[in-house]
């Protein structure tokens, strides 16, 4: 297991120009006399999931480069250390982001050979590649597989926090998602969310983001239940891929829901699978 204090990578922050804004990346660069034959795109998750993996993200960063790989680590724009303010970001802002992140790093030393997407970014990801002509390798780290789903959990933070108050009138999400409709922005847990960008999340649907031909799909989630299987969501979703004639490879890992819970919690085994998933993509000398 890589540790925070093992120097493979030599981290490098900078501001990348983007559409809306500048956002903040930290290069990990192989360090030493590794060679660098490709490099990883991460996509962060949402609002505090985001910050909870910033310990597994720098780990993963860090085993990577030990084998040749370089990571790029970006805070979407008005995430972060980025420009804006999060009731400026935007589904469609984002996608670009990830664009310009994906074009800085083809021009590195062996391009960009995949993204890894955490939680809601990897339905960002696969949005952000629909389109595109280059074969890239999609990681799937415990993704989101309904945004409406998704984002009423979400909801139900504020509706929890407010539900001991007597002098406001009790949150619903129904209500709240009505006010987005009007187009006005809702505050939950200190974040502002753009109608824009709520509508976007209501919306939705892994399902119908079919990932490029030419992709490459590893789905990695922590195992359920005592016999340790896929979640029924993303047993559906990968079964209706499939069917759809995409072929995505499932791994499943042991360990904390790390992207859910306050403290720092690592999950070895996840960063084991992926650095060693990685590996195939390593061209022959």
């Amino acid at each position: 297991m890589i540790s925070l204090e093992n120097s493979y990578s030599k981290p490098r922050p900078f501001f990348l120009p983007s559409s809306a804004g500048r956002i903040f990346c930290i290069y990990h660069e192989p360090s030493g006399d590794v060679e660098t034959w490709g490099n990883v795109l991460v996509v962060p998750g949402f609002n505090e999931e985001m910050n909870r993996c910033r310990s597994m993200v720098t780990i993963q960063a860090q085993a990577l480069a030990q084998q040749g790989l370089g990571t790029l680590v970006i805070d979407l724009y008005g995430t972060g250390e980025s420009d804006g303010e999060y009731g400026d970001a935007r589904w469609d802002t984002w996608l670009e982001d990830i664009r310009y992140a994906e074009a800085w790093l083809d021009d590195q030393p062996g391009g960009c050979v995949a993204l890894l997407g955490i939680r809601l970014g990897f339905p960002l990801a696969v949005s952000a590649v629909r389109n595109s002509p280059k074969t890239r390798v999609l990681i799937a780290w415990q993704a989101v597989v309904d945004g409406k789903s998704y984002f009423t959990q979400f909801m139900r933070m504020k509706m929890a926090a407010n539900m001991d108050r007597t002098d406001i009138p009790k949150e619903t999400s129904g209500g709240m998602r009505a006010q987005l409709a009007a187009g006005s922005s809702i505050e939950i847990a200190g974040y502002e969310i753009n109608p824009e960008l709520g509508m976007a999340l209501d919306s939705l649907n892994l399902a119908e983001l079919l990932p490029p031909e030419t992709s490459k799909v590893i789905w990695f989630e922590k195992a359920t239940g005592a016999e340790g299987a896929l979640s029924p969501a993303s047993e559906k979703l990968v079964e209706s891929w499939q069917q759809s004639g995409k072929a995505t490879e499932i791994q499943l890992f042991d360990g904390p829901a790390f992207w859910a819970l306050h403290e720092r919690f690592l999950a070895p085994d996840l960063v084991t699978k992926t650095s060693d998933w990685l590996q195939q993509f390593r061209p022959a000398k």
